[in-house]
């Protein structure tokens, strides 16, 4: 086990370990790149490698440090643990500052709450414990999870702390919106980043993980997953192929303008299964590429929801290229319904009927 077992972004990987065998890791690391990609597993392997007890510039998964710190390697779940003790505290549990640390000097900081955020009282509380020396001796790792998640408060108290870190630290920042982060935060840190794998990759990271029933499937999850191996690995594939299909229905409703039932239909279903606006976003935007893959003839990879050739081709010939950009300016606008808490219906609803005046004009 060691830093071998990271799949894809070799450059990134060998970047790292040359930083650790000369002794010139920064004291701010920032590690972007799309949702999924391995970001937060190499901060991990990171934090690992430092404090592993058995090897030196790399890990071994087997010591002391190595299991403690791998009890937070499944974010997810370390962080919903974590939120439960929390509650159990206090009524006001986001009063209390979330910090999961399994290891004396590995600290990790996530986004927590209904909106995933990393919040004010995260970034007051790193400030205090950067004053603590390591316990080990070693470096002191603070992991901080989609840093591009903070509001402008607690993006101002993390730039304090990056502005004079002591030098027994180091913050490993994540972040899948690198342009989210202030500038003055992105200007402290080394950047990295990781771009998505290619899609027969994914799949051999898949059948090595026994994910997917045969390789049409792992195919499949490798491309809606972007190149992503975890998203790939995490998502419901059936899921996924229910909702993207059901606006598929949406769009095909709303452009042709005749009978909104259907559309109202569908909406209402995604609304009752509540499902997330943001999952929705990511769905539409890979819905939305493979029509522009269409129209423009591009040549290259293949297309994301290549299990629909037949409707995509319908709905890019009454779009057309010149049109996508305008429902991409939409999903801008449902995009900041999110942040303004609209309901998913309402802002659903609104964006496929208003594709309907296009066809009419074209």
């Amino acid at each position: 086990m060691g830093f071998e077992d990271f799949f894809g972004n070799r450059p990134v990987v060998e970047l790292l370990r040359d930083m650790m065998a000369r002794d010139r890791l920064p004291h701010a690391l920032l590690l972007s790149g799309p949702p999924g990609v391995g970001k937060y597993t190499l901060a991990q392997m990171l934090a690992k490698a430092i404090h592993c007890l058995d090897q030196k510039n790399d890990f071994c998964g087997h010591c002391r440090s190595c299991r403690s710190i791998g009890l937070a390697d499944d974010r997810w779940a370390a962080v919903e643990e974590a939120e439960q003790e929390r509650e159990k505290l206090t009524r006001r549990p986001r009063e209390i500052p979330l910090l999961i640390q399994h290891h004396p000097d590995v600290v990790l900081l996530p986004p927590n709450g209904p909106l995933r955020l990393f919040q004010i009282e995260q970034a007051r509380s790193l400030k205090e414990a950067l004053a603590f020396v390591p316990a080990g001796g070693r470096t002191k790792i603070f992991l901080l999870p989609e840093a591009d998640r903070m509001d402008a408060a607690a993006a101002n108290s993390l730039l304090k702390s990056l502005e004079e870190p002591p030098p027994h630290t180091l913050l490993a920042l994540t972040a899948s919106s690198e342009a989210a982060l202030l500038p003055t935060i992105r200007s402290r840190c080394v950047p990295l980043w990781l771009g998505p794998l290619p899609r027969k990759q994914v799949a051999a990271f898949l059948e090595k993980a026994g994910a997917g029933r045969d390789e049409e499937e792992r195919l499949l999850r490798a491309a809606v997953s972007q190149g992503c191996p975890g998203r790939a690995l995490r998502m419901d594939l059936e899921h996924y192929l229910q909702v993207r299909d059901s606006l598929l229905a949406m769009l095909q409703a709303g452009l042709e303008a005749k009978n909104f039932a259907a559309l109202f239909a569908e909406a209402q279903k995604l609304a009752s299964q509540k499902e997330g606006l943001e999952n929705l976003l990511g769905v539409l935007y890979s819905l939305l590429q493979d029509i522009l893959h269409i129209e423009t003839r591009a040549n290259g990879e293949p297309l994301r929801n290549a299990d629909r050739p037949k409707t995509l081709m319908q709905i890019a010939r009454v779009l057309g290229a010149d049109r996508v950009a305008q429902a991409a300016a939409g999903l801008g606008s449902v995009e900041r319904n999110l942040r303004r808490n609209v309901p998913t219906q309402i802002s659903l609803e609104a964006l496929v009927v208003s594709l309907a005046p296009v066809r009419s004009k074209s």
